[in-house]
């Protein structure tokens, strides 16, 4: 008789739910356990390493963040505002890319070196970019778009420039990860947080927003003009109490902004004494031709990129559908912005120039 108890196959295969964590990490090719256990000095550096990358990487998810909200400012409130939060942006992002990049270089000891002139076009086009947006961030220029458009062009192609010249990172340990500025991650949150923060600073000054009538209107005005940089243009008729108009507009000349006035003629007797300061400051005022059109209204451009109309409390008297004072100041007016700006240009080249002296006051009988 032959036992049938003799040796049997002893090899089983492993339970169902046996050391379940263990299965999956075995499961992952080309990870060895051994990968993630060098020398604790090495690995001690690395996570140093690291650890800068992130907080480097996060600086640069701010910076955009920022951008974003710029760009959002603008296109619902105030284009100069927005534009500056995009200049301050990029300000943050240049060093920090850079030192991200010197960082990498300095913790794996090169770079790769091919991507250098291989990519190059990247750095060219974004430079390129970054001078459009200087170019209009200091210039008198009107279109204020062309600004974020530069911006738009430099933040991609500078940041995939320098981490294309970037090596992969060494393992660190099990569950690392590196989280870069142009991840898909990163972008959600850049895109979502941007938008709330620029809805934010929007609410504060709507792009087409009725302040107000009255002393509110003129104080509104006084601020404006004292935020002004470069230039103002100012048409009026009358204006009702004046002071803090008059006294806003001789301080920008104090500071070397250019200020272009047009009146009526009866408005050289109205505010002869207003228009003799704005003379003495060195504003220059021109009296509009007889011939002007009836639907001219008071308004003000600052800087070539911000409107304000509205005749109610502050030049002039009010007449339907103009009675508060507005201020439009987005990229969606931009058209309306600029088609004023080139009226007001049309008006001043037909009007006569005013020499000081000239106005008087109306005399008392």
């Amino acid at each position: 008789m032959t036992d049938s108890t003799g040796p049997k196959n002893t090899e089983h295969p492993p339970e169902e739910g046996l050391t379940p964590s263990r299965n999956i990490t075995d499961k992952r090719p080309g990870l060895e356990e051994s990968d993630f256990r060098p020398d604790p000095e090495i690995r001690a550096r690395n996570e140093n390493f690291m650890m800068t990358i992130m907080a480097i990487s996060f600086t640069m998810i701010i910076s955009l963040i920022l951008a974003m909200s710029g760009l959002t400012s603008a296109f619902m409130a105030d284009q100069v505002k927005g534009l500056r939060l995009v200049a301050w942006s990029m300000l943050l992002f240049t060093p920090a890319a850079l030192l991200h990049l010197i960082v990498v270089r300095i913790w794996l000891g090169g770079l790769i070196s091919e991507n250098i002139k291989k990519n190059a076009y990247l750095l060219v086009i974004s430079l390129l970019g970054a001078l459009l947006f200087i170019w209009t961030l200091s210039s008198n220029t009107v279109f204020v778009f062309a600004g974020f458009i530069g911006a738009n062009i430099f933040f991609p192609l500078f940041g995939r420039y320098l981490l294309s010249l970037e090596p992969p990172f060494p393992k660190t340990h099990m569950g690392s990860f590196n989280l870069t500025p142009f991840s898909r991650t990163s972008m959600i949150m850049i895109l979502f947080i941007g938008v709330i923060v620029g809805m934010g600073i929007g609410m504060e000054d709507a792009g087409s927003q009725a302040t107000g009538r009255g002393l509110f209107a003129r104080n509104i005005v006084a601020k404006r003009i004292g935020m002004t940089h470069r230039s103002i243009d100012l048409i009026f008729y009358h204006l009702i109490k004046p002071y803090r108009v008059v006294e806003a507009i001789t301080s920008a000349r104090k500071k070397g902004i250019e200020v272009r006035v047009l009146v009526k003629t009866g408005t050289l007797s109205v505010n002869a004494s207003d228009i003799q300061e704005l003379l003495h400051s060195g504003a220059k005022v021109r009296v509009l031709p007889p011939d002007t059109p009836s639907w001219l209204r008071p308004y003000l451009i600052i800087d070539k990129r911000i409107l304000i109309q509205g005749s109610k409390g502050w030049a002039d008297d009010p007449i339907p559908f103009q009675r508060q004072l507005v201020i439009q100041a987005n990229l969606i007016l931009f058209e309306r912005i600029r088609r004023m700006e080139k009226t007001f240009n049309v008006l001043w080249d037909h009007s006569k120039p005013v020499p000081l002296g000239q106005a008087e006051a109306p005399s008392k009988s």
